[in-house]
């Protein structure tokens, strides 16, 4: 996890990184005009789902990773518009188009459509007034002790005491607020040129299922594959709901942000998800080329944190250890607590051939 920085460290590797990305940086800048001119005001109720939902891959907006995963923000085209015209109308005051747009028993909101989508659509519209705020936007804040959030505000409340630390610093680096949001993530993630280490994952991923495709976060039928073990954990949170976790366990979300690669002050969660019967929390950890001791130790780690810091009076705290291949290690730890489990997951690979009538 990253230590925490000044605003000089960081503005510096920005200017790095913008000296040695031209091409993407005008490419970022083109996207960002493009879904501008998509949802202003004027072209709400005009814009198709494939638009959209193309917006939402990472391969079109250029700047944001992992929003596409709920379909349902736009099965509902007509309520969706609504929503959106609400978010860009600029008569109102912006706090309270969140928090109206986020009031689950309003008329505006749609599940999934939380701050990682509606802010990179008012930083698209209002590029110099509006910030993104999403998990990499608050851990980057952290790091450079500029967050003022109050967790026990209104979405609302909590947007606008992002965005005034976004705008000063954006001021201070003379730089707009959308280069502050690509400096975040640099803070946060490293100098690699996407998320997910220059490969659009989104429809790699994205595959149809149906309920009887997926046993364990292993593949039952041989219609699937992970190209690379890095892809296991879009893979899981894509298709959640055919996994074996889907029936008992939720992904614990924060204003609709799945609560994936989940920072902590004592490292980052691969995936934290919920019991669905008694709200308990489960920490899950992909082995991903970790020692076996590593991993177990992490888990945890983890799951004290979470015990401390985030489960209430009589939640229970427990992990998952996921790995692509037995681990008499892993086992043998098992044999020493009763709160982790230890699956594996399988990839089956099948060429047939076709025949001609």
């Amino acid at each position: 996890m990253p230590t925490q920085t000044t605003l000089a460290e960081a503005n510096q590797a920005l200017s790095t990184w913008l000296s040695q990305n031209a091409s993407e940086v005008a490419a970022q800048k083109g996207a960002l005009d493009a879904y501008g001119k998509l949802f202003r005001p004027e072209n709400i109720a005009n814009i198709a789902e494939e638009d959209f939902r193309a917006f939402l891959l990472f391969k079109n907006n250029k700047h944001w990773s992992g929003i596409h995963r709920h379909p349902n923000i736009y099965a509902d085209m007509p309520r969706l518009k609504s929503a959106l015209g609400l978010l860009v109308d600029e008569s109102i005051p912006v706090d309270e188009r969140l928090d109206r747009i986020t009031d689950a028993s309003g008329s505006f909101y749609i599940k999934g459509l939380g701050r990682a989508v509606l802010t990179p659509i008012l930083m698209c519209v209002y590029k110099d007034k509006y910030a993104v705020y999403n998990r990499i936007s608050e851990e980057a804040l952290t790091l450079l002790g500029r967050n003022v959030i109050k967790p026990n505000d209104s979405f609302g409340h909590r947007y606008v005491s992002l965005n005034d630390s976004c705008l000063q610093i954006a001021s201070e680096i003379s730089q707009p607020l959308w280069l502050v949001d690509t400096m975040f993530s640099l803070l946060v993630h490293g100098p690699v040129s996407s998320p997910v280490d220059s490969v659009d994952t989104e429809e790699l991923l994205d595959v149809d299922t149906d309920a009887d495709t997926l046993a364990s976060p292993a593949i039952k039928a041989p219609s699937l594959t992970f190209p690379l073990e890095k892809y296991l954990e879009e893979f899981l949170i894509s298709n959640w709901d055919n996994t074996v976790f889907g029936d008992t366990l939720s992904l614990h979300s924060e204003d609709d942000e799945d609560a994936t690669q989940y920072s902590m002050a004592v490292g980052r969660i691969d995936i934290l998800a919920r019991d669905k019967s008694n709200g308990d929390w489960v920490v899950i950890e992909l082995k991903k080329g970790k020692h076996a001791d590593s991993v177990v130790g992490q888990v945890l780690r983890y799951m004290g944190w979470v015990k401390k810091h985030k489960a209430k009076d009589g939640q229970q705290v427990r992990g998952i250890i996921i790995t692509g291949a037995p681990d008499d290690k892993i086992k043998y730890a098992m044999l020493a607590t009763q709160n982790i489990s230890f699956y594996t997951y399988r990839v089956n690979f099948e060429l047939t051939l076709e025949q001609f009538a």
